[in-house]
């Protein structure tokens, strides 16, 4: 009977240990990544089976899985409107927002950035039979298409309100493949939108659109960057410790090749 009693106490003395032992492993990290997926080949929902994240892939979507392997965190991807992220990052909704978000001092004023990743610029995307537009001034009286929220729709917009070019009307769209179709379809006379994201519609529609260089309207370079939360000044530096090294590395060049290449739409 002691034997037995003895036995049980060790027992119950081992179990005790394991829980306690459970309870001190670390819990898992999880960061919420917030994005828009309609923006090839930054982020976008890839065929089944190709996804990185989930079934979303794209430059931004692998270099935060990349990060978080790196500081130890589950990224974990959350689709909304372009338009909306910075609410939701300053609302605590997300963790950061990588969705090839270009950096503005406006901007800057309501969240931190990482530094910049990639450098890119405005472009106008036309129909392919289209000669007449080749320029801003062409467009004059026209009606022109852009993603919400984006420096496109404020160059554009600013131009038109400080009379540069008048535009008949300017359709602004939560996702740009909305856009284009509208374009395709003859509803709208052209989308201006940034250079990587409309050489990769140029990759599906070779011979139905076209893209055109304006240097005298609103198209300097622009460089893009991760954001945070104002108060999350330690989650940025970890950020930017790996993303610096991987830029250095040429990991971005990468995967911006990568993409174009293996993940074209067609």
């Amino acid at each position: 009977m002691k034997k037995f009693i003895l036995v049980a106490a060790l027992l119950i003395a081992v179990m005790g240990l394991a829980a306690c032992g459970g309870n001190n492993e670390p819990e898992v990290r999880t960061l919420v990544m917030g994005t828009n997926a309609g923006f090839f080949p930054f982020e976008f929902i890839a065929e089944e089976g190709r996804g990185v994240i989930g079934h979303y892939a794209g430059i931004d979507v692998s270099l935060a899985k990349r990060i978080g392997e790196e500081i130890g965190a589950e990224i974990v991807v959350q689709d909304q409107e372009f338009a909306g992220l910075i609410f939701a990052l300053q609302s605590r909704e997300i963790d950061f927002i990588a969705a090839g978000m270009t950096i503005r001092p406006d901007r800057a004023e309501m969240v931190n950035f990482s530094v910049p990743y990639f450098t890119a610029g405005q472009r106008i995307v036309v129909q392919a039979g289209n000669t007449t537009f080749n320029s801003m001034a062409d467009l004059e009286g026209g009606i022109v298409g852009v993603q919400l929220g984006t420096t496109a729709d404020i160059a554009v917009t600013d131009s038109h309100n400080e009379g540069n070019v008048t535009f008949q009307d300017i359709q602004r769209y939560n996702q740009p493949v909305t856009a284009i179709i509208d374009l395709l379809s003859g509803s709208i006379d052209a989308v201006v939108i940034d250079a990587p994201v409309a050489r990769g519609f140029l990759a599906s529609y070779p011979d139905q659109l076209r893209m055109f260089y304006d240097p005298n309207n609103f198209f300097g370079p622009e460089q893009f960057g991760m954001a945070f939360h104002l108060e999350d000044t330690e989650l940025l530096a970890e950020f930017n410790e790996v993303l610096t090294r991987l830029i250095a590395e040429g990991y971005v060049d990468y995967l911006y090749n990568f993409y174009m290449t293996e993940f074209a739409p067609e």
